[in-house]
Protein backbone atom coordinates (compact mmCIF):
# COMPACT_ATOMS: atom_id res chain seq x y z
CA UNK A 1 0.00 0.00 0.00
CA UNK A 2 1.55 3.29 -1.00
CA UNK A 3 1.48 6.04 1.82
CA UNK A 4 -0.65 9.21 1.36
CA UNK A 5 -0.76 12.18 2.78
CA UNK A 6 -3.07 15.19 3.42
CA UNK A 7 -2.69 18.88 3.24
CA UNK A 8 -4.83 21.93 3.77
CA UNK A 9 -6.89 22.26 0.26
CA UNK A 10 -5.68 25.91 -1.29
CA UNK A 11 -6.79 27.54 -4.37
CA UNK A 12 -3.77 26.44 -6.39
CA UNK A 13 -5.67 22.99 -5.99
CA UNK A 14 -8.66 23.92 -8.26
CA UNK A 15 -7.58 22.58 -11.62
CA UNK A 16 -6.22 19.49 -10.48
CA UNK A 17 -9.41 18.89 -8.69
CA UNK A 18 -11.38 20.33 -11.66
CA UNK A 19 -10.05 17.17 -13.80
CA UNK A 20 -10.29 14.63 -11.40
CA UNK A 21 -14.63 15.53 -10.84
CA UNK A 22 -15.29 15.86 -14.39
CA UNK A 23 -13.40 12.74 -14.87
CA UNK A 24 -15.26 11.35 -11.44
CA UNK A 25 -18.82 13.11 -13.00
CA UNK A 26 -20.88 10.27 -14.04
CA UNK A 27 -19.88 8.31 -11.50
CA UNK A 28 -20.74 10.96 -8.50
CA UNK A 29 -23.97 11.35 -9.67
CA UNK A 30 -25.35 8.53 -7.35
CA UNK A 31 -23.06 9.25 -4.75
CA UNK A 32 -22.97 13.01 -4.11
CA UNK A 33 -25.73 16.09 -4.31
CA UNK A 34 -26.46 17.19 -7.86
CA UNK A 35 -23.73 20.20 -8.62
CA UNK A 36 -24.04 22.73 -11.14
CA UNK A 37 -22.51 22.56 -14.50
CA UNK A 38 -19.88 25.35 -12.94
CA UNK A 39 -18.82 23.20 -10.28
CA UNK A 40 -17.01 20.86 -13.06
CA UNK A 41 -14.60 23.78 -14.42
CA UNK A 42 -11.45 25.35 -13.19
CA UNK A 43 -13.27 28.29 -12.46
CA UNK A 44 -15.98 26.90 -10.39
CA UNK A 45 -13.23 24.26 -7.80
CA UNK A 46 -11.44 28.13 -8.02
CA UNK A 47 -14.59 29.49 -6.54
CA UNK A 48 -15.32 26.32 -4.09
CA UNK A 49 -11.45 26.29 -2.92
CA UNK A 50 -12.39 30.27 -1.97
CA UNK A 51 -15.46 29.82 -0.10
CA UNK A 52 -13.97 27.01 1.76
CA UNK A 53 -10.68 28.43 2.13
CA UNK A 54 -12.77 30.92 4.02
CA UNK A 55 -14.92 28.70 6.05
CA UNK A 56 -11.97 27.00 7.34
CA UNK A 57 -9.99 30.33 8.37
CA UNK A 58 -13.40 31.14 10.54
CA UNK A 59 -13.07 27.80 12.66
CA UNK A 60 -16.01 25.75 10.67
CA UNK A 61 -14.11 23.47 9.17
CA UNK A 62 -10.63 21.91 8.47
CA UNK A 63 -10.29 21.13 4.23
CA UNK A 64 -7.92 19.05 2.56
CA UNK A 65 -6.25 17.56 -0.27
CA UNK A 66 -5.15 13.64 -0.46
CA UNK A 67 -1.89 12.91 -1.74
CA UNK A 68 -0.64 10.12 -3.14
CA UNK A 69 3.18 10.30 -3.85
CA UNK A 70 2.79 13.79 -4.43
CA UNK A 71 -0.06 13.65 -6.88
CA UNK A 72 -3.63 15.32 -6.34
CA UNK A 73 -6.19 12.53 -5.64
CA UNK A 74 -9.39 13.19 -3.77
CA UNK A 75 -10.60 15.56 -0.62
CA UNK A 76 -11.36 15.09 3.42
CA UNK A 77 -13.05 17.70 5.16
CA UNK A 78 -14.04 17.74 8.83
CA UNK A 79 -17.46 19.76 7.92
CA UNK A 80 -19.28 21.53 10.31
CA UNK A 81 -17.22 22.16 13.47
CA UNK A 82 -19.08 22.56 16.78
CA UNK A 83 -16.73 24.06 19.74
CA UNK A 84 -18.29 23.72 23.49
CA UNK A 85 -19.95 21.00 25.04
CA UNK A 86 -20.39 19.33 21.61
CA UNK A 87 -16.81 19.44 20.34
CA UNK A 88 -17.91 17.60 17.19
CA UNK A 89 -17.46 17.33 13.62
CA UNK A 90 -18.58 15.37 10.76
CA UNK A 91 -16.17 13.66 8.00
CA UNK A 92 -16.42 13.66 4.41
CA UNK A 93 -13.96 12.27 1.56
CA UNK A 94 -13.59 10.95 -1.68
CA UNK A 95 -11.03 9.91 -3.38
CA UNK A 96 -11.19 9.86 -7.76
CA UNK A 97 -12.08 6.49 -9.16
CA UNK A 98 -8.73 5.52 -10.67
CA UNK A 99 -7.05 5.68 -7.35
CA UNK A 100 -10.03 3.97 -5.32
CA UNK A 101 -9.51 0.50 -4.25
CA UNK A 102 -6.25 0.98 -3.04
CA UNK A 103 -6.77 1.86 0.78
CA UNK A 104 -5.95 5.27 -0.05
CA UNK A 105 -9.65 6.76 1.79
CA UNK A 106 -8.42 4.63 4.35
CA UNK A 107 -5.41 6.40 5.16
CA UNK A 108 -7.17 9.81 4.58
CA UNK A 109 -9.39 9.10 7.15
CA UNK A 110 -6.80 8.27 9.50
CA UNK A 111 -4.58 11.21 8.89
CA UNK A 112 -8.10 13.45 9.41
CA UNK A 113 -9.43 11.67 12.43
CA UNK A 114 -5.63 12.65 14.32
CA UNK A 115 -6.35 16.08 13.18
CA UNK A 116 -9.62 16.05 14.49
CA UNK A 117 -8.71 14.58 17.36
CA UNK A 118 -4.90 16.31 18.12
CA UNK A 119 -4.91 20.11 16.62
CA UNK A 120 -8.22 20.82 16.75
CA UNK A 121 -9.58 18.84 19.86
CA UNK A 122 -12.45 17.27 18.99
CA UNK A 123 -14.50 14.80 20.69
CA UNK A 124 -16.08 13.08 18.28
CA UNK A 125 -16.04 12.70 14.75
CA UNK A 126 -19.42 11.69 12.52
CA UNK A 127 -20.02 10.22 9.41
CA UNK A 128 -22.53 9.25 7.35
CA UNK A 129 -22.34 6.55 4.68
CA UNK A 130 -25.17 4.49 2.43
CA UNK A 131 -25.57 0.87 3.35
CA UNK A 132 -24.80 -0.08 -0.38
CA UNK A 133 -21.60 1.72 -0.32
CA UNK A 134 -19.97 -0.91 1.02
CA UNK A 135 -16.30 0.34 0.47
CA UNK A 136 -17.26 3.39 2.72
CA UNK A 137 -18.27 1.99 5.20
CA UNK A 138 -15.49 -0.75 5.63
CA UNK A 139 -13.23 2.88 5.15
CA UNK A 140 -15.14 3.91 8.71
CA UNK A 141 -14.72 0.63 10.31
CA UNK A 142 -11.35 -0.14 9.81
CA UNK A 143 -10.79 3.61 10.82
CA UNK A 144 -12.46 2.31 14.43
CA UNK A 145 -16.24 3.99 13.51
CA UNK A 146 -18.72 2.34 15.23
CA UNK A 147 -22.42 2.42 13.15
CA UNK A 148 -24.70 4.13 15.66
CA UNK A 149 -28.17 3.90 13.71
CA UNK A 150 -29.54 5.09 10.88
CA UNK A 151 -30.52 8.33 9.40
CA UNK A 152 -33.70 8.76 7.51
CA UNK A 153 -33.90 11.06 4.47
CA UNK A 154 -30.57 12.27 5.16
CA UNK A 155 -29.32 13.58 2.05
CA UNK A 156 -30.84 14.35 -1.22
CA UNK A 157 -28.98 12.55 -4.28
CA UNK A 158 -30.21 11.22 -7.32
CA UNK A 159 -33.43 12.56 -7.25
CA UNK A 160 -34.58 11.29 -3.63
CA UNK A 161 -33.99 11.73 -0.21
CA UNK A 162 -31.79 8.55 0.74
CA UNK A 163 -30.87 7.27 4.65
CA UNK A 164 -27.51 6.75 5.60
CA UNK A 165 -25.82 4.65 7.92
CA UNK A 166 -24.34 7.18 10.87
CA UNK A 167 -21.10 6.44 12.48
CA UNK A 168 -19.15 8.06 15.22
CA UNK A 169 -15.97 7.68 16.53
CA UNK A 170 -14.72 9.49 20.04
CA UNK A 171 -11.21 10.57 20.91
CA UNK A 172 -8.84 8.10 22.43
CA UNK A 173 -9.03 10.51 25.55
CA UNK A 174 -12.49 10.38 26.09
CA UNK A 175 -12.64 9.03 29.11
CA UNK A 176 -16.52 9.86 29.72
CA UNK A 177 -16.00 13.03 31.82
CA UNK A 178 -12.85 15.19 30.41
CA UNK A 179 -13.99 18.18 28.27
CA UNK A 180 -10.35 18.89 26.98
CA UNK A 181 -7.60 16.39 25.26
CA UNK A 182 -4.91 16.25 27.76
CA UNK A 183 -2.73 18.66 25.64
CA UNK A 184 -4.94 21.18 25.80
CA UNK A 185 -4.65 21.02 29.64
CA UNK A 186 -0.75 20.78 29.67
CA UNK A 187 -0.61 23.66 27.24
CA UNK A 188 -2.88 26.15 29.54
CA UNK A 189 -0.44 26.03 32.50
CA UNK A 190 2.35 28.97 32.87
Amino acid sequence: MTEISIRALTVHDSPHLADLYRGDRDFLTHWDPQRPDVFYTDDGQADAARATVRECAEGRMWSGVVLEGGRLVGRVSLNGIVRGPFRSCSLGYWVARPYSGRGIATQATARAVEIAFGPLGLHRVDAFAREENAASCRVLEKNGFTRVGVSRGHIHIDGRWRDDIMFQKRAPWDDGVRLDPPHAASRARP
